[in-house]
């Protein structure tokens, strides 16, 4: 039985978007992690936690702020998804099958989005009860 996987030209969905909801929450995820370990390192060279100016509780700061900004971004990409796919279908997100390339990556953007989402807020939590120098290890 063949299944029509075309949409609608009135509903295609600009490549930008389309792309960014599928892929900028894994992204975000990726940058936040890289960041904070950068950021960590270069704290945790003399084993103070001090980095420059910044004192450990700046530094916990500022690890709060990154998380929290990657996180947004996060967000905002799973919103993307979401709404790209209530664009291209009418179905309930329970029921929600990809046909077609575009609806097929909205999809993977909500389910992505959503695991990374829980998954920064899960990275951004162990700073603020450890310290900075401990989270490296």
């Amino acid at each position: 039985m063949p299944i029509e996987t075309t949409t609608n030209p009135s509903q295609s969905i600009p490549p930008r978007r389309l792309w960014f909801g599928a892929v900028g929450a894994a992204v975000a995820w990726a940058l936040q992690g890289l960041t904070c370990f950068l950021i960590s390192t270069q704290a945790c060279a003399d084993g103070t936690g001090r980095w420059g100016p910044l004192s450990p509780q700046a530094v916990l700061i500022l690890i709060g702020v990154v998380s929290a900004g990657y996180l947004f971004i996060a967000v905002a990409s799973t919103f993307v998804s979401y709404r790209n796919w209530r664009v291209l279908s009418d179905r309930r997100l329970m029921d929600a099958e990809g046909y077609g390339r575009e609806e097929y990556m909205a999809l993977v953007g909500i389910f992505v989005g959503a695991t990374t989402v829980v998954g920064l807020i899960w990275s951004g939590i162990p700073p603020f009860f450890v310290s900075v120098c401990n989270t490296v290890r």
